[in-house]
This record gives structure tokens, C-alpha cells and sequence, in this order.
């Protein structure tokens, strides 16, 4: 599966000859990202993940272009759902896109600000060509799955986050792979700086760090068979299954570390006083 960055929040799949793009908005390189857009699924209705104008004169281009997402991206849009064509979607929708299988997740918008009305977000979680990507939006709501993503397409800057977040975040799913998103307010070096964190300054988690130029791309190889999504519930992770998964890919971090083992040290004072205590 081929996995294109269009800037910001926008990025498209591509696998046997369908596309699926998200978020194409205002930040993005939008004429590139719909020249071929296939099927648009939108997360919520702000301008950085829709471009209104763009998006229009993309629906007057190609008759077959289909978008999905909340219902307030057809708001803004001016169109009214069909079903077809248009698509309101919500949590726990499943969604099949040519050989794409479509968990859509999340509910709301992160925090802004208190004063800030928070909107509807959804989130959509990909299987195709064995792999399984996760796009949040503007959100930190995990997926709505157990199984360990392939991908996770990963906010990095933005007015409703800060980085220590965007850290717990990844750390808490650590995918194979990560691939920043979300990132067009940031300056130079601004970003430069997110990469030291995300990537070679990384605090924890061990997937592989991925940034991709605008008009980038990364062929990503299936780990396995097919997965498709499934409308049941899907329980909450479970640490200790988490935890014991990690172990696996990753028994060096069972080890533990053997502390003074050399005797000649003479012991701190905080020791020699535990020592007498315990006798």
C-alpha cells in the first residue's frame, strides 16, 4: 500500500487501483491531493481539513468522486447527504472502499479551549493490502482496536495539543510506524525540533519515525494476511496484553539490570543506613 502526504492533515492510500484522501484542507496541497482523489473521507468540518472552494470544484471535476464524514462537513459543503455520493458517517460505522475496510472511531473534537465550542471528529482506522492505518483527526482518541496499527498518522502541532501529549499518544499505541501530521503551523524550526522528539530524541515507544515531504510517499509491505474490520464492539486495550505483545517483538526489555555488581564500590551512606535498618 502507497501512503502519499499532501501537507498537514492530508494524506491518501492507495492499493489496487483505489485512493482514498483525507482531510484535504486549507494547509494542504490540495490541487495535487485531487487531481485523482477517489473517495474523500473528511474528520470534521474545519478549514485545515476542508477546503470548501477546492473540494467543490473537485465535485464538479469527476462525477464519481464520493466523499464521507460528519455531518457538518456537508454543512459547510452545501450538499445534502444521499447515502451514496454523500455519506454521513458516525462511531462505530464500517465502511468497505474497493479492497479498504473502514472502522470509523472518535466523536469529538480535542479541547481547544473552554471558550472554544468543540465539534464533531471522527476518526477512521484502514485495513488494506494487510495493513491497518489510523487517521485521529484532531483528536487523541485511540482506535477502535486491540491489534498493534501498522500506522499511525499522527498529529504534532497544533492549538489543542502540546507536545508531552502528542508523545503519550504515540508511545501509548506504539504502531510499527509513525508518520507526523498536523504539522503546518509549525516553522522551520519548529519541526525540526518535533522530529528530534518524535524521532532520534524519542522518549519512549518503538516504532519507526517516518516524516514525509509534501508530495512524499511510503510504500508500506503487509505484515501477514488481510485484516477487515468488524462492526462488534471492540473491548478497551488491555495493558497487560499490550505489555506482553512488546515483550515479545522486544524480549530485551525483560532484562533486568544489574545494579553495583562490582563489591569494591563502597556502599552510599543511603545504603550502609537501609542496611542497618533491615538488621
Amino acid at each position: 500500500m502507497r501512503i502519499t502526504f499532501h501537507g498537514h492533515s492530508c494524506v491518501a492510500l492507495e492499493h489496487a487501483a483505489t485512493t482514498l484522501t483525507f482531510d484535504p484542507g486549507t494547509f494542504a496541497d490540495t490541487a495535487a491531493a485531487l487531481v485523482t482523489p477517489g473517495t474523500l473521507l473528511v474528520t470534521h468540518a474545519h478549514p485545515d481539513h476542508l477546503d470548501v472552494g477546492a473540494v467543490r470544484a473537485a465535485l464538479g471535476m469527476h462525477p464519481e468522486l464520493r466523499v464521507v464524514g460528519p455531518e457538518a462537513a456537508f454543512d459547510r459543503l452545501g450538499e445534502t447527504p444521499d447515502g451514496e455520493r454523500f455519506q454521513v458517517v458516525e462511531p462505530g460505522d464500517v465502511l468497505t472502499i474497493g479492497p479498504f475496510s473502514v472502522l470509523v472511531g472518535g466523536g469529538q473534537h480535542a479541547l481547544i479551549h473552554p471558550d472554544v465550542p468543540r465539534v464533531t471528529n471522527v476518526t477512521y482506522l484502514v485495513a488494506g493490502d494487510g495493513v491497518r492505518t489510523y487517521h485521529p483527526g484532531d483528536s487523541f482518541s485511540p482506535p477502535l482496536t486491540d491489534d498493534r496499527l501498522d500506522v499511525l498518522l499522527a498529529p504534532v502541532a497544533a492549538p489543542w495539543m502540546k507536545i508531552a501529549e502528542g508523545i503519550d499518544f504515540v508511545r501509548s499505541l506504539d504502531p510499527r510506524t509513525m508518520i507526523p501530521i498536523h504539522d503546518a503551523i509549525l516553522s522551520p524550526a519548529g519541526l525540526t525540533l518535533v522530529h528530534r522528539l518524535f524521532g532520534e530524541g524519542r522518549t519512549g515507544g518503538t516504532y519507526d519515525y517516518r516524516p514525509l515531504e509534501v508530495g512524499g510517499h511510503l510504500d508500506v509491505t503487509p505484515r501477514g494476511e488481510e485484516q477487515t474490520m468488524t462492526h462488534e464492539p471492540v473491548p478497551h486495550r488491555d495493558p497487560e496484553a499490550v505489555a506482553d505483545a512488546i515483550l515479545r517483538e522486544h524480549p530485551e526489555f525483560d532484562e533486568v539490570p544489574t545494579i553495583e555488581v562490582d563489591e569494591t564500590v563502597p556502599p552510599r551512606p543511603e545504603e550502609e543506613v537501609a542496611d542497618a535498618t533491615r538488621e
